[in-house]
């Protein structure tokens, strides 16, 4: 497990994370968007089975809609779809039968359509070894999986936006959570949590929801002024700069600067003292 304080910290970002979607008022939303906002709700609460019917409720009900942001909608509402049925019930069955039918049901756009068939062409290869991460319990597979999808991801995108590596960094993640959470003093583990940093603020689409990067950080806490907590910081500020230009046109808050503040600090490399 992570350490004491590392714990704490997690408790404390799942918290913030489910209380600001708790928080959001269907009220003051467009009808439209109330039961994608509901969606997004249950998935915060692991009711995965609720928010896969809402968010394919959301999808069907709009589905002729040309609207620009309801469509962009659409398609984050499938990733969500895909990492419920891969990420956190691993049934790949259920994922390509869906994949396959909304190709028919939808119109979609030529890239849209193209990263559906990436989906479920790395669904299959993942089906087909047949080593899903509930069923393994050796640490160096963990890793040696994990790392292996996190590089096919990586190979796969030309921008931090671009979401063509999302299915390889899901079943990335399904190998890499297991693996950091079990096997804390391994001595990959630094390795480990730089992937899913770079998988949570490369494949979380909805930056409405983006919040501050927790295993990023503990990158840089565990590993100050190393070569890999720099690593670890231009992917954290990489991230939060993205973020922030699609909620503000890149006005980041004082607090988040101050953040990246502390954190550039600790991933700098050391000036040597003179004696």
């Amino acid at each position: 497990m992570l350490g004491v304080v590392s714990k704490s910290l997690l408790i404390i970002l799942v918290t913030f994370l489910s209380q600001s979607f708790a928080d959001e008022k269907d009220s003051n939303l467009d009808s439209d968007f109330s039961v994608y906002r509901k969606a997004q709700r249950e998935f915060m609460k692991k009711n995965y089975v609720v928010a896969i019917n809402n968010f394919q409720k959301f999808i069907l009900d709009n589905k002729t809609s040309k609207d620009t942001a309801i469509k962009k909608k659409m398609f984050w509402s499938i990733d969500l779809i895909m990492r419920a049925h891969l990420k956190n019930r691993q049934n790949p069955d259920e994922a390509i039968k869906y994949l396959s039918n909304i190709l028919k049901v939808i119109k979609f756009s030529e890239v849209e359509k193209d990263s559906i068939q990436e989906w479920i062409s790395v669904i299959k290869d993942w089906k087909k070894q047949n080593k899903f991460s509930k069923n393994i319990r050796d640490k160096e597979t963990l890793f040696e999986l994990g790392d292996k999808y996190f590089q096919s991801g990586m190979e796969k995108i030309s921008s931090p936006g671009d979401d063509t590596g999302n299915a390889d960094f899901y079943i990335a993640a399904s190998y890499l959570t297991p693996y950091v959470y079990n096997f804390d003093d391994s001595k990959n583990i630094g390795r480990a949590l730089f992937m899913l940093g770079n998988i949570r603020f490369r494949s979380w689409t909805d930056y409405e929801y983006w919040s501050e990067n927790f295993y990023l950080k503990e990158v840089i806490r565990r590993y100050p002024h190393s070569d890999l907590a720099k690593k670890a910081f231009v992917s954290l500020e990489k991230g939060t700069q993205s973020s922030y230009s699609v909620l503000s046109g890149n006005k980041i808050p004082v607090e988040q600067l101050k953040m990246l503040e502390v954190f550039r600090k600790l991933s700098e490399t050391e000036k040597m003292k003179i004696k």
